[in-house]
């Protein structure tokens, strides 16, 4: 009996120890699993904060984690343009979770096609309630991976999600809070539709879905136009984008530069704006304090 009962310990030792490989592509999806799979899974993050998710370039110790992994976490909706490349490198063989499964994508806003063909909009986690549904697959994701934790999953995510529902209605009574006609935000890139949408706010990004895609003369001037026009009061920057135009527009349109908004990436380790929930608070906050 002592014999069985010190394999029993070994054995238990031993699950213990292997925990599932859980990658992520962006801070945000870091953050959700973490909150989840808490110590019952082992979580890495292919993208460092600050880094804009849309132009990022894989290492080759990417192939290496890929290879490795048990289950990847993608936002998807087009955002990891350069995932199919590094699946493909790795040879992995893993579970590929889509947080973002089973929403209704926004169309991108500034895409130059036709409604009809517009790209998806990525960017599902500015809305609170898009990320009630990550943190569900999310679970359902782990569950189905380690069942032997099922129990803590599912209690780790109710908690995380009555968090959100808490999140949701204080972004709702914030945003109540501005008046009708200052419910406009001039922005880095087009991030912040599914907010828009969310919180009754409309969004005049300065570029397109990524950063990188800068406006021409033309578009300049019908943004700074808009501005004066409608008396917008500021505009605001992005983390992980290039300060010089907007800064630039907001000289030429004679308004203020408002404090960084974080859209595609948390902050670094340790600020309150590291986790999703003091992202989007501070968002919420840096927002009605400029607009209002």
């Amino acid at each position: 009996m002592p014999v069985l009962r010190l394999f029993l310990f070994f054995l238990s030792a031993g699950l213990a120890v292997a925990q599932p490989l859980v990658l992520t592509t962006n801070t945000i999806l870091d953050d959700l699993v973490r909150r989840v799979g808490d110590s019952d899974v082992r979580v890495l993050c292919l993208i460092e904060p600050g880094v804009d998710p849309h132009a990022y370039e894989p290492k080759p110790a990417d192939i290496r984690l890929m290879a490795k992994a048990d289950i990847v976490v993608v936002n998807g909706l087009g955002l990891e343009t350069w995932l199919g490349k590094l699946i493909a490198n790795s040879g992995f063989h893993g579970v590929l979770v889509t947080a973002s499964e089973g929403l209704s994508p926004l169309p991108a806003a500034t895409d130059e096609a036709t409604s009809a063909n517009r790209r998806p909009d990525p960017h599902a986690w500015q809305d609170v309630r898009n990320v009630i549904r990550y943190v569900d697959n999310i679970r359902a994701a782990l569950v189905k991976q380690s069942p032997e934790h099922a129990a803590d999953f599912n209690a780790r995510a109710a908690a995380f999600t009555r968090e959100l529902e808490a999140l949701q209605a204080y972004a709702v009574a914030q945003f109540a809070t501005l008046p009708e006609a200052h419910r406009k935000l001039v922005t880095s890139h087009d991030a912040l539709g599914y907010l828009a949408r969310g919180y009754g706010l409309t969004i005049v990004p300065i570029s397109g879905l990524s950063p990188d895609q800068e406006p021409d003369a033309r578009q300049l001037a019908r943004i700074i136009t808009f501005i004066r026009r409608q008396h917008v009061p500021a505009v605001f920057i992005e983390s992980t984008s290039n300060p010089k135009i907007p800064e630039l527009i907001a000289r030429e349109a004679g308004v203020a530069v408002a404090p960084s908004l974080y859209t595609d990436s948390l902050a670094a380790p340790g600020s309150p704006e590291a986790s999703y929930p003091g992202m989007f608070r501070h968002n919420v906050d840096t927002i009605v304090r400029a607009l209002r």
